[in-house]
């Protein structure tokens, strides 16, 4: 045995053995006691015990850590090397047995993960056919998710070590396992605690799957997507990239109408999925309002760049106040980026956050009248003049033909149309349902 590690896995499995065989019990104490990895008061218990075997239960008590089962087996060696060695040669065939028995449960599940395996992903079906005959994929925490972590699987990773691979169900699901070390996982157990809102099983939101946990790592298992924006963008028309906008509102509409706010919009975390459904992602810094609260107040969040103005005119140490309507500021600077090819409305580089304090704002890289329209009032610097989710995907940018010749149909020949203050009830009713959210006669 070559480390303090497989002697400690020896003692451990050996427990029993070595408690029936060994003989010279204060001797083993004696010198653990000066080798200081026994203390007083343990050997004056191990000496008080009758017979030996009680004797050496009340030894095992004390070997509580890997060097101190080390330091009694080197004792073991010196004091009785013919019985180690007996032993190890016992330890040895165990371990074949457990190896042997693992090897055909691993290749047992893997036979059945295999027939369980529910193809859907386009982009990484290679990926999972390699997956499935890996040697090295294993099951994790509560055997209900598969990963393995060779970077061949990788998907991404985060800034706090995050990583993404792809995985597999114990039901053939195709999934994205995120990996976190469990010292600072309270990130991906807020993700799993928003997602599992059935409020939230919707189109256009990344879906929760599963979570379990080891030694070191958290895991979360959501739906696989094919894309992120970013890599989708270069090869979409006009009328595309309205959809992926107007996809991203209707997400961004559940996620504020369950009453939650996002707080980390920005486009690495726009996902497309097989279908060619837009759906917003990461939420891990995400926070529910409480019953009746239009706020919440929190340490900053969020990615510099794609953060609202009040956030950035807060005092860096202090707490902020998050609204629904942060998150619009900001979504309203994701349509753009969309719309436009990837520009930021508020500038490029070290300017972006100033001109977002300032209000300062362009839109040349779009020439759309109803796109300019819809950004500017969701990118306006106050608050309260900004639209709502609800008002964004009412927007008539995103209003199809049938919708708009019904609008002009009822109120574009009317006389009430240049005579504002002399519209009929019948004008008045149509132009409050299609036009919530600004001057109606400027749609006609």
């Amino acid at each position: 045995m070559a480390s303090e590690q497989d002697y400690a896995d020896f003692v451990d499995v050996m427990r029993e053995e070595l408690i029936q065989n060994v003989a010279s019990v204060m001797r083993l104490a004696d010198r653990l006691l000066q080798m200081k990895h026994i203390d007083k008061e343990a050997y004056e218990n191990i000496r008080s015990e009758r017979p030996n075997q009680k004797m050496m239960r009340e030894l095992f008590t004390s070997l509580n850590n890997n060097t101190s089962k080390a330091a009694f087996c080197e004792a073991l060696q010196d004091q009785d090397p013919f019985l180690l060695k007996d032993l190890e040669e016992k330890y040895r065939r165990k371990k074949a047995v457990e190896i042997t028995g693992s090897q055909r449960e691993e290749d047992d599940t893997r036979a059945k993960l295999q027939e369980r395996w529910q193809s859907n992903s386009k982009k990484y079906k290679t990926e999972f056919e390699r997956l499935l005959e890996d040697p090295e994929l294993k099951s994790l925490g509560n055997g209900k998710l598969f990963l393995c972590t060779k970077p061949e699987y990788k998907l991404g990773s985060g800034a706090d070590g995050t990583q993404v691979y792809i995985g597999m169900r114990d039901d053939g699901t195709e999934v994205a396992v995120k990996r976190t070390i469990k010292d600072a996982h309270q990130k991906l157990k807020d993700e799993m605690s928003i997602l599992r809102d059935p409020k939230l099983e919707h189109k256009n939101i990344v879906k929760y799957l599963d979570f379990t946990e080891d030694q070191d790592f958290a895991y979360l298992g959501l739906q696989l997507c094919e894309y992120h924006f970013e890599e989708y963008k270069e090869e979409l028309d006009q009328d595309t990239l309205k959809k992926v906008t107007q996809e991203v509102l209707l997400g961004l509409q559940a996620l504020h109408n369950a009453g939650i706010i996002h707080r980390d919009i920005k486009p690495s975390n726009i996902l497309i999925d097989v279908e060619g459904n837009t759906r917003l992602a990461d939420f891990g810094v995400s926070r529910m309002l409480t019953q009746g609260a239009s706020t919440v107040h929190t340490l900053r969040a969020g990615t510099p760049r794609w953060e609202a103005t009040e956030i950035l005119n807060g005092k860096a140490d202090s707490t902020c106040r998050y609204k629904t309507s942060t998150d619009i500021q900001v979504a309203g600077m994701l349509a753009y980026y969309i719309l436009s090819a990837g520009n930021h409305p508020f500038g490029t580089g070290s300017e972006i956050e100033e001109n977002i304090r300032k209000g300062n704002y362009q839109q040349d890289k779009i020439t759309d009248v109803e796109a300019k329209d819809l950004i500017e009032k969701m990118i306006a610097r106050e608050p309260q003049a900004r639209l709502s989710v609800n008002e964004s995907v009412e927007h008539p940018y995103f209003w199809n033909d049938k919708r708009r010749d019904t609008f002009l149909r009822i109120v574009g020949d009317k006389e009430p149309v240049q005579k504002y203050s002399s519209a009929t009830s019948q004008l008045l009713e149509a132009v409050k349902k299609y036009t919530k959210f600004s001057g109606w006669k400027s749609k006609v």
